[in-house]
């Protein structure tokens, strides 16, 4: 029996939103029966990878490879897609003239404009969720993780989701601190 990802949406609980993930599961490879299993991502184990401020303030996330993926996600793969999701905040925070002109032309149309157009910003946000979910439906999902968008975290975080189906009894793991620096508290 072979498992795979379906794709992942949203479900409201109690007046929140809680985000979902859902798999396939093919019973017989030669009829298309497929068995549908929902999985909370707010109740998942969770890996955090801080934003790193090496630089400034512009969004980007520190690109240390998790322990938790070592066995699962091979460095490069997990390499290409933190670059690629820091190359897509680099992008959208660039200023450009196009940039510029967008701006001025929504001063100039008390922001109007962006009611018949989308910003690069906008544009930016947009392609970083289509490449996370073909990542996730492609790479991770298949080896039991989920990579939730960091703007549902503010921007502070990028938060991976270890899956756990229903039924399943988490392995009793010691925790792993994922950053070399050490913790402060207050």
């Amino acid at each position: 029996m072979a498992s795979k990802p379906a794709g992942s949406g949203g479900a409201v609980q109690n007046g929140t939103t809680t985000t979902t993930s859902t798999y396939s599961t093919n019973t017989d490879s030669k009829n298309a029966a497929f068995e549908t299993q929902i999985i909370i991502l707010n109740q998942c184990r969770k890996i955090f990878i801080q934003r790193d401020y090496t630089r400034g303030l512009d969004v980007q996330f520190e690109a240390e490879y998790p322990a938790r993926l070592t066995e699962k996600v091979p460095r490069d793969v997990w390499e290409n897609t933190i670059t690629r999701i820091n190359r897509i905040f680099a992008d959208a925070e660039a200023i450009t003239p196009q940039t510029i002109f967008e701006t001025v032309l929504g001063c100039f149309t008390c922001y109007a404009s962006y009611l018949v157009t989308k910003s690069t910003y906008c544009r930016k946000l947009d392609e970083l969720q289509e490449f996370l979910d073909r990542e996730n439906r492609d790479i991770y999902h298949h080896v039991g993780f989920h990579i939730r968008n960091p703007m549902e975290r503010g921007l502070r975080v990028l938060e991976i989701a270890m899956l756990i189906r229903q039924g399943e009894i988490p392995h009793e793991e010691p925790e792993i601190q994922e950053s070399s620096r050490p913790i402060r508290t207050i």
